[in-house]
């Protein structure tokens, strides 16, 4: 699709946790559609944090996510027509209230997105939730996580930390829940605050997870997990097939290691 076919050209959304695992992958999402970003950020980051050649699409704003002054004042300084509140899980509940109320003294009718565990509770009036069960892909950048553990490890030549073998989940790939934000986001322009699961039918342990990418690093085909039956509103589907998905995350944190960045080592104790 092209910019101007998309329905994001030229719009402009926020995005809190912009920097983030997720929230880095739904600005490149809006980037690529031809919007802009508006990012609510602690430090300014560098300017090709998404994406080379961004073309000064990307704004960045200085605050935090439960200042409702300050994220009003984003909302409307930059005229956004969409909010994608991505924080981090830990800070996700505490900081819902202030983006809701900011979004409410902006305008009624900004969709506001958060993504939403599929087992979490139905979220507050005004909220619209993208829910996944576990996303995965390069970008992570808490390395204690199993997947960026295991692919840095890897990466310095070491089989990756012991995991234990908890319950299936499953699994996203970052870029295909990204766009999946996109898409609530666009629904709920449409509709008013929605509530979406998506699933891939990637049912997998984070030791079965990482299994995979050990696989597909010796060269070996990863063994795709069995789909069930996974209805998905809004006509989204995966569009990253499991082992391309388990060879971009390898890609990506590898660069991430030759880059300087992140010390497997650290990352597995």
């Amino acid at each position: 699709m092209s910019d101007t076919a998309s329905p994001w050209a030229g719009r402009r959304a926020l995005v809190t946790g912009c920097t983030g695992h997720l929230g880095g992958a739904v600005a490149r999402a809006l980037l690529a559609a031809g919007a802009e970003v508006v990012g609510l950020v602690h430090e300014r980051p560098a300017l090709d944090v998404f994406a080379p050649g961004q073309g000064g699409r990307a704004h960045f704003v200085r605050g935090r996510a439960d200042n409702v002054f300050r994220l009003h004042s984003a909302m409307a300084v930059h005229e956004v027509s969409a909010v994608f509140h991505l924080v981090a899980a830990d800070a996700l509940d505490r900081t819902i209230p202030a983006v809701l109320e900011a979004a409410r003294l902006y305008s009624r009718r900004v969709p506001v997105v958060a993504a939403r565990p599929l087992a979490a509770p139905a979220p507050p009036d005004g909220l619209s939730a993208a829910r996944f069960g576990a996303v995965f892909g390069p970008g992570d950048r808490n390395l204690l996580r199993p997947v960026p553990a295991t692919a840095l490890a890897l990466h310095a030549g070491d089989g990756g930390p012991p995991l234990g073998d908890g319950p299936p989940v499953d699994c996203v790939y970052v870029d295909d829940a990204a766009r999946a934000c996109l898409l609530v986001a666009q629904d709920a322009a449409r509709r008013g605050p929605c509530d979406h699961a998506f699933r891939t039918g990637w049912e997998l342990s984070a030791r079965r997870l990482a299994d995979a990418l050990r696989e597909g690093f010796y060269g070996l085909a990863p063994r795709a997990p069995e789909p069930g039956p996974a209805a998905n509103p809004l006509g989204w589907s995966p569009a990253v097939s499991f082992g391309a998905a388990v060879a971009e995350t390898l890609d990506g944190y590898g660069g991430l290691l030759r880059a300087g960045c992140g010390a497997p080592a650290r990352a597995a104790a």
